[in-house]
């Protein structure tokens, strides 16, 4: 069992470099926009699928009430919150619709979407990756080093962060990493 433990820590500690030197400069870029966007009156949608599901929720929870520090609340909705409408739109769409059905309702040009997916080609994602590109509001998509078939939907709009892991166990800490420092930094450029 030590030696389990050594090598998935020694796997995520170097995962975290690679993160840091592969997508420092992409991290920034992206809390910029993420940023821009509060700032314009724009609101921070997230969503995920499975696991990522609920590091979704915590990033919208990040941004709406705090991470380290005392400040205003953030305009940021996570879009699988609400069981009993999500149950609702998968039970006529088999699930693939539950986000873009909600962002069709809901979603304004100035607003940004966060795709947080563990292949890039779960069904929801697409779906939801497309009508935010039908509601004309931008994305930022943060999965696998692969990026699965959103790669491909991607448009000029749109970031893609690939984070350099294979499996769950090495992407979770990973997407975990990302959305707090993103927290940190979106708190930083605004307060200080």
């Amino acid at each position: 069992m030590l030696d389990q433990i050594h090598s998935r820590t020694s796997a995520l500690s170097a995962g975290l470099t690679q993160l840091h030197e592969a997508c420092g400069p992409s991290l920034a870029q992206i809390s910029a926009r993420l940023t821009q966007t509060l700032l314009t009156e724009g609101r921070i949608l997230t969503c995920g699928v499975g696991q990522q599901s609920a590091l979704a929720q915590m990033f919208a929870s990040q941004l709406n009430h705090k991470l380290g520090r005392e400040r205003p609340a953030l305009p940021a909705y996570c879009l699988n919150t609400d069981a009993v409408l999500m149950s609702s739109i998968a039970s006529s769409s088999s699930g693939s619709e539950i986000y873009a059905h909600q962002l069709r309702a809901h979603a304004q040009p100035q607003d940004l979407l966060v795709i947080l997916c563990a292949t890039g080609s779960e069904s929801a994602c697409l779906k939801a990756l497309s009508a935010a590109h039908d509601r004309e509001i931008g994305c930022i998509v943060i999965s696998d080093e692969d990026g699965g078939q959103l790669s491909a939907l991607i448009n000029h709009e749109d970031q893609e962060l690939r984070l350099p892991a294979r499996d769950a166990g090495e992407l979770l800490p990973l997407q975990l990493v990302c959305i707090t420092l993103l927290s940190e930094l979106i708190e930083h450029q605004l307060f200080g």
